[in-house]
Formats: C-alpha cells, sequence, structure tokens
C-alpha cells in the first residue's frame, strides 16, 4: 500500500513535472528574432540552428540571410512577413522555406521575384486569387503542399504557373479545378489525390512526370482515366498500388502497361 508520504511526494513530482512542460512550451512559443551580427554568423556557417527557432525578422536580418548557401533557407516558424523583408528575402538562390499561414498580394510579389530554385510555402491553408496571381509568376519550383481545399478560381491563376509545381495537400478536387489545373504547363504533382476521375489533370500529369508522380493514394478512378493510363508510355513508371475498386476489363487493360504498378490483388488474372 502506499504511504500518504509517498502520494504526497508522487503528486508534487507530477507537478513539478507539468510545470517544467508548461515553461518548455511557453519558450517554444515565445517570439525570436535575430541580430544583424547573428544572421552573419548564419551566412558564414555557424548557428544555423537557430533559424528553426526564428519567429519574426527585420529588414536588415533578412537582407543579410538571402546571402545563405549553406543548404536549404528553413525558416518554419515565421508565420508572417511584410512586403520589405520579403523583398529583402527574394535575392536568396537556395531553397526558401517560410512558414507562412498567411500571404498577402504584396508579400507573393516580392517572393515571386526571386530567382529560380525553390519557393516552399507548405503551412499555407488558404490563398487569395490575388496572391495566387501573383506567386504565378514565379519562375522556379512552387511547393504549397498545406493547402487542403482550392477554388476554381484560385486554380485557374496558380495553372499559370510555369515550373514544377506541388499541391500534396489536395486529396479530393471538383471536376471544375481540375480542368482548370490541367492547362498547367510543367511538372505537377498532386500526389494526396484519393480520387482521380479528370481524363484532362491525369492527361497533363502523366505527360510530365518525371519520377516524383506518385498516386498510390488514389483508391477509385474512372474509365476515362483508365485509358490514359492504359496507353501511356512514359520512361518513368506510375504507381497506382491504392486502388480499392477496379472492374476486370479495367485490370486487364492496366496490366497490360508494365508502366503502370497496380495492387497485388489486380496484378493477375
Amino acid at each position: 500500500m502506499i504511504s500518504r508520504q509517498d502520494l504526497h511526494r508522487a503528486i508534487l513530482a507530477a507537478f513539478v513535472l507539468l510545470a517544467a512542460d508548461q515553461s518548455a512550451h511557453a519558450q517554444d512559443q515565445k517570439p525570436m528574432s535575430l541580430t544583424v551580427e547573428q544572421a552573419k554568423q548564419i551566412v558564414a556557417g555557424s548557428n544555423g540552428e537557430l533559424l528553426q527557432s526564428v519567429t519574426q525578422m527585420s529588414v536588415e536580418v533578412a537582407q543579410v540571410l538571402s546571402q545563405y548557401s549553406m543548404g536549404d533557407l528553413r525558416l518554419p516558424r515565421v508565420r508572417a512577413i511584410t512586403p520589405e523583408v520579403a523583398k529583402a528575402l527574394a535575392p536568396t538562390k537556395v531553397t526558401l522555406s517560410l512558414g507562412l499561414t498567411t500571404i498577402t498580394p504584396e508579400v507573393a510579389r516580392a517572393l515571386a521575384a526571386r530567382p529560380k530554385g525553390m519557393l516552399a510555402l507548405n503551412a499555407l491553408e488558404t490563398i487569395s486569387v490575388e496572391a495566387a496571381r501573383e506567386l504565378a509568376q514565379f519562375r522556379g519550383k512552387l511547393t504549397l503542399n498545406g493547402l487542403r481545399t482550392l477554388s476554381r478560381e484560385v486554380a485557374v491563376e496558380l495553372a499559370k504557373h510555369r515550373s514544377k509545381f506541388t499541391l500534396f495537400g489536395l486529396t479530393e478536387i471538383s471536376d471544375e479545378v481540375a480542368e482548370a489545373l490541367s492547362h498547367h504547363r510543367s511538372t505537377m504533382l498532386l500526389n494526396g489525390l484519393t480520387k482521380l476521375t479528370s481524363v484532362p489533370l491525369t492527361v497533363t500529369m502523366v505527360k510530365s512526370n518525371d519520377g516524383f508522380l506518385n498516386l498510390s493514394k488514389v483508391q477509385t478512378i474512372s474509365d476515362g482515366v483508365v485509358q490514359v493510363f492504359a496507353e501511356y508510355k512514359g520512361s518513368r513508371p506510375i504507381r497506382l498500388t491504392g486502388l480499392t475498386d477496379l472492374s476486370e476489363v479495367s485490370a486487364a487493360r492496366l496490366r497490360a502497361n508494365e508502366k503502370i504498378v497496380l495492387p497485388s490483388k489486380f496484378q493477375k488474372p
């Protein structure tokens, strides 16, 4: 049996652990900015771990960090920036990854003006038509993998982007959005889709398959999409290993194409 004294000690220990956890959480949420000197040290190759903690940034610090070349410039806790800071960061030539949860058209315009490379804004869950229009002007790889839904109007603007483009966060899209995205003219990856019924969108995706197209989460496809895959002649295989419903006729057509990888239950007649 636990004594009253032991019980008291256990309760006290639990309170101490809880307080420590809350303190650590508060510390994690505490705003943090860099000095210009710290930014210069990071660019020179030291204290790079500080980038993971930065939450806010001055124009002067952004100007220094734009010269960073030690790998990807990742600032996951930077949730919002001004157009001036975005403009100061724009010259960076490495992958720029920001934790922005909101973006104005002005910030989008400044970021889109940067050299090619890659721009990753994967914390964005929504985006306005105006901001999408600006980001579409970016000449490098654009990743917006945090978007969970997409309106047709936004899709029309994003489809104007002319380099590699990823939207991994979309699991389902309307026929109107699919049609709009189908007008994209470079590599486009929607590897999170669970349903694929749009022939134009499927044609767009497989036409520029660079080996990173992975449709293993797709569970159902339409007859028209089956035909697109059956006729696929690209050099890279396409994985459809998540399919759960497929007629024997469709399965036979897909099996005939060695570039299509099916679930085991559909691999043999």
